[in-house]
């Protein structure tokens, strides 16, 4: 167990006080965590500074005397302090971002509603993992903190008019796998078309953290954009995300549009994480154009269930590694087993097949297209 020297020391500043024991509540239920004072107002969080030292302060944007960030501008000159900012959607602004980053802020949380009284605790655990991130940040650089705040908030630049505002990608590939799979992936991921119109999926059976290595190194074997799931993300086309270890991944609606969709987490429990299952059904369940679902080696049978919502809903498509290529054949043996895939292919042609299914583009792929 963690001494308490190694927790980190957390002021909440929120002029509800309602907010403020709520918060409290939710940090404090966190081993890595300690709240060292509560704050209804800029003067209360300078005065609590000069007196306590914390690591980072989770502080609502809108609080009292922080008018064009009056309050960040005299933390960030008299006690610099990482800040994660609570904020309502319809606050936010690309220029506030800008601004707020540059006083120090390396997190952003969009307050759930209802605005009288944001339901905080079904943010409990976004809100404790960001703060604990702040001491392990990889965003020091303002650019990059940027880049990645602007993107979970959703703060895209104004499209041009004939530019959908759907940032999503109309098609979403899922692929799961387990024992053999981080090869697998890489050889299919080497093949992907840099251009391709789609967004990649990816759930691993692998550990925490040794999932951000692994994102790492199939950086270097595409042009297209790989990176770690993170909550908030959008599935935009050219991306590639890997589940992070020991979590299951999933995906949510943005704003109860079903085509949107944003990078989510489930607290479900189970034996296989992360959960290609729960990854698989979540997408099935969207309203994105087209789901195809990738079924590699590994042991057991998740994916199975996943592969069966696919197939069952319009745009679905499913495809397995075939016995003589996977290290493993359990999880795809399982789902050919189900009878709900559409290819079973070695891994050799999954690639390419992927590049020509997706290419159709709005056209449905024909037999002749797609076995050429």
């Amino acid at each position: 167990m963690k001494g308490q020297n190694s927790r980190l020391k957390v002021l909440v500043a929120d002029g509800s006080s309602h907010a403020r024991l709520v918060l409290e509540s939710i940090l404090s239920c966190s081993p890595d965590l300690e709240v060292i004072g509560l704050a209804s107002n800029g003067a209360q969080v300078l005065e609590t500074l000069r007196r306590r030292k914390a690591d980072v302060i989770l502080a609502a944007v809108d609080l009292r005397k922080n008018e064009h960030l009056l309050v960040f501008k005299q933390i960030f000159s008299e006690c610099p302090t990482p800040i994660i900012m609570l904020v309502e959607k319809d606050q936010l602004s690309l220029e506030l971002l800008q601004e707020a980053i540059g006083l120090g802020v390396y997190g952003v949380i969009l307050k759930p509603g209802p605005a009288a009284r944001p339901a905080y605790r079904t943010k409990a655990e976004e809100i404790c993992r960001k703060v604990a991130a702040v001491r392990d940040s990889e965003y020091w650089d303002p650019k990059k903190r940027l880049s990645m705040l602007r993107e979970e908030a959703q703060l895209l630049p104004k499209p041009a008019q004939n530019v959908s505002r759907n940032a999503t990608a109309d098609t979403i590939i899922v692929m799961g796998a387990s024992t053999g799979g981080t090869q697998a992936v890489e050889q299919i991921i080497r093949q992907l078309d840099p251009t391709l119109n789609a967004s990649v999926l990816v759930a691993i059976h692998l550990p925490p953290k040794f999932t951000h290595t692994y994102s790492r190194r199939l950086k270097g074997m595409t042009d297209l954009t790989v990176m770690e799931g993170r909550t908030g993300l959008i599935p935009k086309p050219g991306k590639v995300i890997i589940a992070p270890g020991g979590r299951n991944m999933i995906v949510q609606t943005v704003m109860g549009n079903a085509s949107n969709l944003k990078i989510g987490f489930s607290e479900e429990e189970g034996h296989d994480l992360p959960s290609v299952d729960q990854l698989m059904i979540a997408v099935a369940q969207s309203g994105v154009r087209r789901v195809i679902g990738v079924i590699l080696t590994g042991m057991g049978k998740d994916g199975t269930a996943g592969v069966m919502a696919i197939s069952q809903r319009e745009g679905g498509h499913v495809i397995a590694q075939d016995e003589a290529s996977s290290a493993i054949f359990g999880m795809a043996k399982s789902a050919i087993e189900s009878g709900k895939t559409d290819k079973v292919l070695p891994l050799s042609e999954i690639g390419q097949y992927l590049n020509r299914y997706v290419a159709a583009g709005q056209q449905q792929v024909s037999t002749t297209d797609v076995n050429s």
